[in-house]
C-alpha cells in the first residue's frame, strides 16, 4: 500500500529544510551536514521527478511542487509525532520557553515546588524575548508568553492577568511619600515591540496628579528594573508577579495614598503545541503552573 512513499528519513529531512528555509539550519537541528541534506533532498526529488527547491548561490526556496509538498510533510509528521508521544513511556524532561523577567522572577523561585512533587521530571528553561514558532520548532515543549492571548487555540492556555503598581524600599517611601511628584521612577520598555502599550507615562501623570511628567527612567530588561528599585534609587512601576521575592521578604513594598493604585497590563499564558497536548508531563506541568500562579495578585 505504501511502497511507493519515499524513505521517512527523506521527508524528514525535506520537511526541516523547508520549514527553516535553508539546508544550513536544517543540518544544524538534525545534527548532520549540509551536503547530507543536499543529497537526501536530491535523491528525493529524483524519485518523485519534481524539482523541489530552487537552489540560489546563498539560498534556496521552495517551488510550488515544494510548498505542496511541505505543508503535507508537516502535517503528516506532527500527526506521527503526537501519536508516538501518546503510546511511549512519558518523557521525563521538558523545554519551558519564556521571557527573561518570567524565568528569573517567578519561575525559577518557585520551580522547586515542582520539582518535589515531580522529582523524576527534568525542567529546562529557556530564558529569551525572541517569540519562536512552537508548532514547528521542536527543542522546545511548551512556552509561557507576555501579551494577549490568541483566541480560537486550544494550546493557548491565559494563567494570570498582569497588575502593575508602584513598589519601592521601606526607606525610600519614609523619605518620599509627601512627595512623589519629586521621586524618581522605573519603568521597562518592552523588547518585543509587538506589545501593546501600556500607558505607563499616562498613568505616572494622573495617579500623582501632575501635568509634567516626573523623573522617568527606562530599562529594557524588568531585571534591571527590579535591581534598580531594590537598591532604593527609586519607585519601580512594576508587575507584582516580579515583585514576589522581594515583597515576601518586605525588602520592597508597594506605596500608600495614591501610590497604592494599581493598572492592569496584558497576560502570561501558556502555549501548548498540538505534539505535546496528550503529553502527560506536560499536563502536569500546566496544572502546576494553574495551581501555583496567584488568583488575585493586588
Amino acid at each position: 500500500m505504501f511502497q511507493n512513499l519515499p524513505n521517512l528519513n527523506a521527508i524528514r529531512v525535506f520537511e526541516a529544510a523547508a520549514r527553516l528555509n535553508s539546508f544550513k539550519d536544517a543540518a544544524d537541528e538534525l545534527n548532520v551536514t549540509p551536503t547530507a541534506i543536499s543529497h537526501q533532498i536530491r535523491s528525493l526529488e529524483d524519485k518523485l521527478q519534481t524539482r523541489l527547491f530552487e537552489r540560489k548561490t546563498r539560498s534556496v526556496s521552495l517551488t510550488n511542487e515544494g510548498k505542496l509538498l511541505a505543508s503535507s510533510a508537516n502535517e503528516s509528521l506532527r500527526s506521527l509525532l503526537s501519536t508516538i508521544n501518546q503510546l511511549t513511556v512519558t518523557p521525563n524532561t521538558l523545554t519551558i520557553s519564556t521571557t527573561n523577567s518570567f524565568a528569573a522572577m517567578w519561575l525559577v523561585p518557585n520551580l522547586e515546588g515542582f520539582q518535589q512533587q515531580h522529582p523524576n521530571i527534568k525542567i529546562l528553561i529557556r530564558a529569551e524575548e525572541s517569540l519562536i514558532d512552537i508548532e514547528h520548532d521542536s527543542r522546545v515543549d511548551m512556552v509561557i508568553r507576555y501579551g494577549k492571548p490568541p483566541t480560537g487555540n486550544l494550546g493557548v492556555i491565559p494563567l494570570i492577568e498582569d497588575k502593575i503598581g508602584f513598589f519601592a524600599t521601606p526607606e525610600y517611601w519614609k523619605k518620599h511619600t509627601k512627595t512623589p511628584s519629586g521621586s524618581v521612577f522605573f519603568s521597562t520598555k518592552w523588547k518585543n515591540t509587538n506589545l501593546p502599550n501600556l500607558g505607563i507615562e499616562g498613568h505616572l501623570k494622573n495617579t500623582i496628579n501632575t501635568q509634567e511628567l516626573p523623573e522617568l527612567r527606562y530599562f529594557d530588561d524588568e531585571n534591571q528594573t527590579v535591581q534598580a528599585t531594590l537598591s532604593g534609587q527609586g519607585i519601580g512601576i512594576l508587575s507584582k508577579l516580579s515583585v514576589g521575592m522581594p515583597l515576601d521578604n518586605a525588602w520592597l513594598t508597594q506605596g500608600s495614598n495614591e501610590m497604592s493604585k494599581v493598572f492592569s497590563g496584558l497576560y502570561y499564558y501558556l502555549v501548548i503545541p498540538t505534539r505535546q497536548q496528550a503529553n502527560s508531563t506536560a499536563l502536569l506541568f500546566k496544572a502546576w503552573l494553574c495551581n501555583t500562579l496567584p488568583k488575585d495578585q493586588l
